[in-house]
């Protein structure tokens, strides 16, 4: 037995509390949990988990898929011959394992029974191991297990695996990805577009994903929407108005659907003609936010702007300047300066009904006073001695007391996990609606208010009911009164668990992929996360004569491009449109001069600070006049092409472009809250059945079919197979009908099984 064999385990970690320790496989099959140390030549240097000694083994022993690792490993830095850095990830806030969480947990399993046994409702039966794995995964991280994870648990012969499987899960890294993954589509964050750039997509989607891994209670959470204030650079959360851009009252509507379940778009135009909602009720709500202006007029709330527009004023005045090239410079400034008009700021601006208001409570165009929905106030005295108006309305929407507040997140969360509300739809509540279970309803939100909003902690709690291990059931929403909470309910995988669960099928280290930081540009102006633009950088660092000393340096590659521009769209609006030396000229000068332009603006030209005479010693996150390398912050690169665009849906541009796997299967187009639509199709169907992911990737590349190739009998390929793709092992019945064939041609074989599990519903569905 050699040095490898000795160290081998059968039985491996799939979630090792240490995150540098990795399940590694040699050429024969073998496996061993072990933490990698160093590299020298083509000797690797490890030392095996929960042990103090080191070995070595060459480079040549492992399997494909490990020397890639290691290698990419290397070529990025992180490992060498003194040792290994390893990958740098931000901690997530582990969740808090109390006794109390049991005896919630039990609770609820005694109100679902008291709920069935009063309805005569049968119970569904406690699911096997193998669907029990898949469940919990894709609940919690969002995606299927890897093959060593399956293997782990499923060999596993502890009595709390499963309450050991949800605490590991709760802790891992995929937890973000899962949980950004459905407030992304709840709050429409998006990462391109204007939504993505100006309405700063770009640094709310970073901050969005910090406080779920920071585990920020939810009210806490909200609270900071409502309440932010500034440039998104300064307050990612100022987005959440952003991205409702000028349409205050609109914004209005979402925040009543979203955190308190209640549709008021119609009382925007007129009493509501279901609900109990006036036209007058929406107006005093909307007067709490409508002084939250999200556009800025520089020339009148920005000094700094104002001075400097004085300056330039002052020395084109008298100059031998031409008319057109004074205006043209004040043209351009308000040009650089526009990145700086999209942010949020209080004001004092009032509120006033519609001019054709038609109810006898008020009279056409009345100033509304602010008035909360329901409850009390917890301040309600509004004058300028008292707290702001945003504030008693955060106060107010955000209190314990709220009782909307807490039922919608409380009923959304039960949905997240068990896949149905209680009440139905979520941000829909009525005075007619009513709980599967009002006992139950209740008792969730007296658990929530008592968690302190702790949507972690509730989860676990919801994760470690019996309910949770119950075989799933058919919900058919036609048939509404066929579903008397049996069990969780039966699914289709959302856009994001396929691609998730496919990415996981072609790289095992999916949750160690990071992507480059988020981007975006509208108008030429590059917006990072970050990083705040360049004209704000600018601002921060220049004195007002600095500032106009640069624009006036800068201002030529402005007018080089117009130029440039117009010179184009004149030769394409002149009656001879076809192809010329002429077109092609001005428009290769076009394109110089647009990244000659967008280079300048972004202030990445370092001459430029020469030019204007200014010291560019300044303190930024970086250097504003130096280009940024692109390069993908801490994270694992894979080395081969093809694997270059696969990360986890959270880590990729939002939403998907169209012909994405994503795109596909329904993500949401995030232009409406929850507007994801995960009902089958034609399309979804000849994907799965002919795209290269499942006619290459799958069959030869992915990590199942490279663990199978290590399995020595036929039997033993089907059974790695079946655990990589479906977690679980092939019955007596497919074993008979699979292994035949897969004896008597191994290759044609695997790849129409593997097209087959890809292509059932037990690989899109949660069962």
């Amino acid at each position: 037995m050699n040095l490898f064999q000795r160290f081998a385990l059968f039985f491996i970690l799939g979630l090792s509390s240490q995150l540098d320790a990795r399940i590694y496989t040699d050429v024969s099959g073998r496996t061993m949990d072990a933490e990698l140390l160093s590299i020298f030549k083509q000797e690797v240097t490890f030392r095996r988990t929960g042990e103090t000694r080191t070995f070595t083994l060459p480079l040549s022993h492992f399997a494909e898929k490990d020397r890639r690792f290691i290698l990419n490993e290397k070529k990025a830095g992180r490992l060498s011959i003194t040792g290994y850095e390893g990958i740098a990830a931000s901690k997530i806030a582990t969740v808090h394992k109390s006794q109390a969480h049991w005896k919630a947990a039990a609770k609820i399993d005694q109100l679902l029974e008291q709920h069935r046994a009063q309805g005569g409702y049968d119970t569904a039966p406690r699911t096997d191991d193998s669907t029990f794995l898949r469940r919990a995964y894709l609940t919690v991280i969002g995606r299927i297990p890897t093959y060593a994870e399956a293997v782990h648990f499923l060999n596993n012969p502890s009595p709390n695996k499963r309450v050991a499987l949800i605490d590991q899960l709760l802790d891992a890294p995929g937890y973000v990805s899962h949980n950004f993954n459905l407030w992304a589509d709840v709050l429409r964050a998006k990462t391109t577009g204007r939504e993505g750039s100006i309405y700063g997509g770009v640094y709310f989607i970073p901050w969005l994903k910090e406080q779920i891994r920071q585990n920020v209670p939810y009210d806490q959470f909200v609270r900071s929407l409502i309440t932010s204030e500034g440039y998104p650079w300064e307050d990612p959360a100022t987005y959440y108005y952003l991205r409702d851009f000028g349409m205050p009252l609109d914004n209005m509507s979402l925040t009543s659907q979203v955190f308190l379940g209640t549709q008021m778009q119609c009382a925007q135009c007129h009493d509501h003609p279901t609900d109990v909602w006036t036209q007058k009720d929406f107006y005093e709500l909307s007067a709490f936010t409508y002084g939250q202006k999200t556009g800025i007029d520089l020339m009148r709330e920005n000094d700094s702007i104002q001075n400097i527009s004085a300056q330039l004023r002052a020395k084109l005045t008298g100059s031998s300047s031409s008319a057109k090239e004074r205006r043209d410079t004040l043209e351009f400034s308000r040009e650089f300066f526009r990145p700086l008009r999209w942010g949020v700021i209080h004001s004092e601006r009032k509120l006033h009904l519609p001019h054709d208001y038609q109810y006898e409570d008020a009279l056409p165009s009345e100033v509304v006073e602010p008035k909360v929905l329901f409850g009390e106030a917890p301040h309600p005295d509004l004058s300028e001695a008292g707290p702001a108006k945003i504030d008693v309305y955060a106060d107010w929407m955000t209190s314990s007391e709220n009782a909307r507040f807490s039922k919608v997140i409380a009923n959304r969360m039960w949905k997240h996990v068990m896949g149905r509300g209680l009440i139905e739809p979520v941000d829909q509540l009525t005075a007619e609606s009513r709980p599967l279970s009002p006992e139950l309803m209740d008792y969730l939100e007296s658990l929530i208010k008592s968690l302190d909003y702790d949507l972690k902690q509730y989860q676990r709690v919801l994760l470690l009911t019996a309910q949770f291990q119950r075989q799933s059931v058919i919900d058919d929403p036609d048939l509404p009164d066929d579903y008397h909470l049996q069990g969780p309910v039966f699914k289709r995988m959302t856009a994001e668990q396929i691609w998730d669960s496919l990415a996981t099928l072609m790289t095992p280290e999916i949750d160690r992929i990071q992507a480059p930081a988020y981007k975006s540009g509208y108008q030429l102006v590059e917006y990072k996360e970050g990083k705040p633009p360049a004209i704000a950088q600018l601002m921060e660092n220049l004195s007002g004569s600095d500032m106009v000393r640069y624009i006036n340096a800068i201002q030529p590659a402005y007018q080089e491009f117009n130029e440039a521009r117009s010179a184009v769209s004149k030769l394409r609006s002149s009656a001879n449109t076809g192809p010329s030396d002429e077109m092609r000229q001005a428009q290769k000068r076009m394109r110089d001069a647009r990244k000659a332009w967008n280079q300048t603006i972004n202030g990445s030209d370092a001459a430029l600070s020469q030019m204007a005479g200014m010291s560019m010693q300044m303190n930024m996150s970086g250097d504003a006049m130096t280009a940024q390398s692109e390069t993908t912050p801490n994270g694992y690169q894979p080395e081969e092409k093809w694997l270059q665009g696969i990360r986890r849906a959270s880590e990729l541009s939002s939403p998907a472009n169209r012909g994405h796997l994503l795109e596909v299967f329904g993500q949401s187009d995030r232009d409406l809250v929850e507007n994801a639509d995960n009902d089958g199709n034609i399309t979804q169907a000849l994907f799965l059945m002919n795209s290269p992911q499942t006619n290459w990737l799958f069959s030869q590349r992915s990590t199942p079919v490279l663990e199978a190739r290590q399995a020595t009998t036929a039997e033993k390929k089907l059974e790695t197979l079946y655990i990589g793709f479906l977690a679980r092992k092939p019955t007596e019945q497919e074993k008979a009908a699979l292994l035949p064939a897969l004896e008597k041609e191994p290759e044609k074989a695997r790849e129409r099984i593997i097209w087959a599990m890809l292509n059932t519903r037990q690989f899109v569905f949660i069962q």
